[in-house]
């Protein structure tokens, strides 16, 4: 029963870090994406392709609104055995080891790799000089894919602060919860509402800061913690026997969720596309607009999180061997996949092809050099502890 639970979970974490790859790949092809020829920084993605593709903005907007929310809601899971096995001291030495290291390299060495492309783009040269001084001073240090790591090491620290006991009772009033569905939601719903929509409409919807490389989403931070510490309130327990039954989350089958899932992230895409006009016009304030919005995100984000987790219970049965290598090399796979995305993005900008094929190639190609580069590279007793 141990290893089944960690087989579906690790398939579905290693699932995710695959639709990250795609997810970024996906970026240069947007309708709505955009170059800063001044500061690349201010870009919507480092390279931009003027081939552009609909049908881009629709994977990416379906992501965006749920997977990250899922990936911490899963790195929680197991941080409280974490805590019980190896004490507080011993769980955070070891978490600044396995993240902190990581995000010091991918910020330093890896990242600044993977925005070369962008300077060029900007100053037409590859003087590394020059590059690493407007990378630090006018660019400030972007951060990159990384911003997940280290704000993933400050929801492990903060979670080592609060007593196990409180998320012993979380878990136990949820598994009450639990025997009633629609109560279930109505609860996750206004608690995620609550954590997004308020900040949200007082930042804005993509507002980012930070200080250099220790950068993030404000008005996602508290949304993630959330889902994180949710996580960890559930892993606490025995919270597959009060999550499914028959296999089904929530009782319900995989069908079931992907329905709620489709017709909810429909209604964000014709939202989307209908509402500014009418906002434009004067019947429908700004500031409710938005909150219409963030109220549909929500319900998306939990839907979406619940499809992926009914599906990969109620199908993951046995282990797959090249799944199971995938899982054990997908945080490296995510510390490096960046480099290549850029730079196959970069590579192909003036070549003549379909859009979608440009998308295939960058995410196929990256996908799969960043899996044999880890492979190889964990196979250093050293390394592989870290990754």
């Amino acid at each position: 029963m141990e290893k089944n639970r960690n087989l579906w979970i690790d398939y579905l974490r290693s699932a995710l870090t695959v639709l990250v790859v795609a997810h970024h790949s996906s970026l240069a092809y947007t309708t709505f994406a955009y170059f800063d020829t001044k500061t690349y920084i201010n870009s919507t993605n480092p390279i931009v392709d003027n081939s552009r593709w609909i049908g881009m903005d629709v994977f990416e907007n379906f992501n965006d609104i749920f997977f990250m929310s899922l990936m911490f809601f899963i790195s929680g899971l197991f941080v409280y055995r974490g805590l019980i096995k190896k004490g507080r001291q011993t769980f955070l030495v070891d978490r600044i080891k396995r993240l902190g290291i990581p995000f010091i390299i991918g910020v330093s060495i890896l990242i600044p790799i993977a925005y070369l492309p962008s300077f060029y783009l900007n100053n037409h040269s590859f003087d590394l000089s020059l590059f690493i001084k407007d990378f630090l001073q006018n660019q400030q240090w972007p951060v990159g894919p990384p911003w997940f790591i280290w704000i993933l090491l400050f929801f492990n620290c903060l979670a080592a602060t609060i007593p196990t006991k409180f998320y012993t009772s979380i878990s136990k009033a949820t598994s009450q919860l639990t025997k009633n569905p629609a109560r279930f939601f109505i609860v996750i719903f206004i608690f995620v509402s609550l954590s997004f929509i308020p900040i949200s409409i007082w930042v804005g919807q993509y507002k980012w800061t930070g200080l250099g490389p220790f950068d993030f989403q404000v008005n996602r931070l508290l949304l993630y913690f959330i889902f994180f510490i949710f996580g960890t309130c559930v892993g606490s327990g025995n919270w597959e026997i009060y999550f499914f039954t028959n296999n089904k989350f929530l009782n319900k089958s995989w069908q079931f969720w992907l329905i709620l899932c489709l017709f909810f992230y429909l209604l964000v895409e014709l939202f989307t596309y209908n509402v500014w006009d009418i906002v434009r016009a004067g019947r429908l304030g700004v500031n409710l607009a938005w909150v219409m919005f963030d109220l549909l995100f929500v319900a998306s984000c939990i839907f979406s999180s619940f499809l992926f987790l009914s599906i990969f219970k109620q199908n993951i049965h046995k282990q797959y061997n090249l799944w199971t290598n995938l899982s054990a090399n997908a945080f490296g796979i995510y510390l490096i996949h960046y480099i290549f995305i850029t730079w196959l993005q970069f590579a192909l900008l003036n070549v003549l092809l379909p859009v979608f094929i440009k998308f295939l190639i960058v995410f196929s190609v990256t996908l799969l050099v960043s899996w044999i580069i880890i492979n190889f590279v964990r196979k250093f007793k050293i390394i592989n502890q870290i990754i």
